[in-house]
């Protein structure tokens, strides 16, 4: 089988996840837009992830040459996309109308997950996957410190993004079964799978999900409207 185009199918068929989003939760479009112009610059920081996390087949061999490929900005502007608006569409959560006076934005812990993330990956830089998922989950409850009605969403953001995002990849596994074991740097690995997925994606897209999930809700100062909380999609 003739994997140079696998990662590229990978991320296509996560485009094509974002797409089938973006039909379902016309509502939140706009917060779906957001989240995947702020992550789609973050295909960068697979700099340091190749090649000690991996080194994907990419277009034009971009990730082998420079590190960076076409195929990293497609899956990173999904995976921010379909994260910010899993939970709502789940929950049909409803925003409610923003404060008439101007609200002052708290960065505080977006600035805290860039700082962590650096100094673990200065004190571990052969350790990139964990030192992101454990600034995500630093930055995840400074969030839900701060604004504690969000905790929901949070939660529910997250798994089902993680379910999603495993759904995903073993859509992807069927077409190309070896892609783990050829293009993963498997001894670096923590040797746990869940359906031959390796543990690492899994916590990756659980906490990166919980922040992604509220990051609009809580830059931009909105409220969900009380009578929208906890109503779950109708079977």
């Amino acid at each position: 089988m003739n994997y140079h185009f696998a990662y590229l199918v990978g991320a296509l068929i996560f485009d094509a996840a974002w797409l089938a989003c973006c039909v379902i939760g016309k509502r939140y479009r706009p917060q779906m837009i957001w989240g995947t112009v702020i992550s789609t610059p973050l295909a960068l920081t697979s700099i340091l992830f190749i090649p000690q996390y991996w080194t994907p087949p990419s277009l034009f061999d971009l990730d082998a040459r420079f590190r960076v490929g076409i195929e990293d900005v497609l899956w990173a502007g999904a995976v921010g996309g379909i994260a910010s608006v899993v939970g709502e569409i789940v929950l049909k959560e409803r925003l409610a109308a923003r404060r008439k006076h101007r609200r002052k934005k708290h960065y505080f812990p977006f600035v805290v997950l860039v700082s962590v993330f650096a100094i673990l990956e200065f004190w571990h830089p052969g350790k990139t996957i964990y030192n992101t998922v454990i600034a995500f989950v630093v930055c995840a409850l400074l969030v839900a410190f701060v604004r504690s009605d969000l905790i929901p969403t949070m939660f529910v953001g997250a798994a089902v993004f993680t379910l999603l995002y495993l759904a995903l990849f073993l859509y992807f596994l069927a077409l190309y079964p070896d892609f783990v074991q050829r293009y993963y740097n498997v001894p670096n690995l923590l040797g746990i799978y869940v359906s031959r997925v390796p543990i690492e994606e899994l916590l990756f897209a659980a906490s990166g999900g919980a922040v992604w999930s509220v990051a609009y809700e809580y830059l931009q100062g909105y409220r969900f409207a009380p009578d929208q909380r906890f109503r779950l999609v109708e079977v």
